[in-house]
């Protein structure tokens, strides 16, 4: 989900051990605007117990300097066209360049550069309302089976091994064929996991990881992972109504409780929305900063008068949703089995979190999206390795705590605080406090100060 999710990146070292020989050949990339972009062709093993190989297109930035590794990027999302986004996005490797090659793949099964490619939607999908009852639920999941069987049949093997242990396994055979011995790994959002399936696979390949306003996929609590994001969206509204006129909070619960007994209209994207709607969109509209505070303010006083138009996230897809199709995302993430944990999920989220409630993807988008997936579950959250080398993270208002509980579980590891808005501070928002410390971090294993801060 690129809105909430972005990236990935990974660097290799050489040490006194022998290493393998690189194996990719080399030769220019058919992307428009980036002349230094050059790619490669790599076939890889389906999966661990499979014959069958499957392309992977490989791009590379060589290092302007003496080189002494590479450093492989992706852009996450999850999502395809890594290539492109890193031949869009040079500049924030030019510190890191001057030692490494900076390398990226197109990941199997999506759109790309990369020959595996499942014929699926991965257009926008709305998140359906709670179910109130098991027939509800029932209807649900069947749905989303006949959206993955949809997709499924066009190459039910790939789309069976879309997990991120497998884009962490393909991540492994380019370190192999790089030639590289050691691996650093930079997950940037949604590649945050697939950098921990990579440490919990490869933990001897591991030489650096930095993440990046990601989620924690490395735990054994997952009901206790979705309390804290609660407690974190809610403190994001709070932010919010420190900053709104007095009794701004107390008018919102009012208008949720109010959508939540009949949902209210908004004329002009012809839609209608109800509490839990209201709640994942005032998240979505507060996200940019103060700076669009003021709107949603009048957004709440027009709903409050029976138009809720000023909540429509745009007149063509007003409701939320996320794009992708969920193909990866389905089988990373536990999902409900019956409609009881639904609801007994969705009662406790909204107690912990009154402002937001169970409006965040992973209690709502995800869960109902999934429900029913033809596939099961390959790749649940588990811990990682505590014998990793020291970790590096940086996240914002949105994405911070989520980031810190992966990084602090591993000793002697840093996180960078950005005490602002906004996603993904390496890769899209190019912080350039950030990559200063995370190319000392990947050149040098220099890692910043305890309770580092980025403005």
């Amino acid at each position: 989900m690129l809105k909430t999710f972005m990236a990935l990146a990974v660097l290799t070292t050489p040490v006194s051990a022998p290493t393998p020989q690189p194996s990719l050949q080399w030769s220019a990339c058919p992307i428009a605007g980036a002349p230094e972009l050059q790619c490669a062709d790599l076939p890889v093993a389906l999966s661990p117990k499979s014959d069958r190989k499957i392309p992977l297109k490989v791009a590379r930035l060589p290092a302007t300097g003496a080189k002494k590794g590479s450093v492989l990027v992706n852009f996450g999302g999850p999502q395809g066209y890594q290539i492109a986004s890193l031949g869009s996005r040079t500049q924030i490797f030019d510190k890191i360049r001057t030692s490494m090659d900076v390398v990226t793949w197109d990941p199997r099964g999506y759109p790309g550069l990369s020959g595996a490619v499942l014929q699926c939607d991965w257009g926008f999908v709305r998140t359906p309302a709670f179910p109130a009852d098991q027939a509800g639920f029932d209807r649900l999941a069947a749905a989303n089976k006949a959206r993955g069987d949809k997709c499924r049949d066009t190459d039910p093997e790939l789309f069976d091994h879309m997990d991120s242990s497998a884009d962490a396994r393909d991540a492994d055979a380019i370190r192999k064929a790089l030639g590289e011995d050691k691996m650093n790994f930079l997950g940037l959002s949604y590649g945050g996991t697939i950098a921990q399936s990579y440490a919990r696979l490869f933990p001897d390949r591991v030489r650096t990881i930095y993440i990046d306003g990601t989620r924690n996929h490395s735990l054994r609590n997952w009901e206790r992972e979705l309390d804290a994001v609660a407690r974190e969206t809610e403190r994001f509204m709070d932010r919010f109504f420190a900053w709104a006129p007095a009794g701004t909070e107390k008018r919102w619960r009012a208008l949720i409780a109010k959508a939540n007994r009949e949902p209210i209209p908004a004329p002009k994207a012809d839609a209608r929305f109800d509490g839990t709607q209201l709640q994942a969109i005032a998240f979505l509209k507060l996200r940019p900063g103060p700076a669009s505070w003021g709107d949603f303010v009048a957004a709440i006083t027009a709903a409050e008068a029976g138009d809720a138009s000023g909540f429509a996230l745009s007149s063509r897809q007003p409701y939320p949703g996320a794009p992708g199709g969920g193909y990866k995302e389905c089988v990373d993430l536990p999902r409900p089995a019956e409609q009881r944990n639904v609801a007994r999920t969705v009662k406790r989220l909204r107690a912990i979190a009154p402002n937001t409630g169970a409006s965040f993807a992973l209690a709502w988008h995800l869960p109902l999206t999934c429900a029913g997936w033809p596939t099961p579950v390959t790749n649940p959250p588990t811990p990682m390795p505590r014998t990793l080398p020291p970790l590096l993270g940086a996240g914002t208002w949105q994405d911070y705590d989520s980031t810190r509980r992966v990084v602090e579980q591993i000793p002697g590891s840093r996180v960078i605080e950005h005490d602002g808005p906004g996603h993904n501070l390496f890769g899209a928002m190019a912080n350039p406090c950030v990559i200063d410390h995370v190319s000392r971090y990947v050149t040098e294993r220099r890692l910043p100060l305890r309770g580092t801060t980025c403005p």
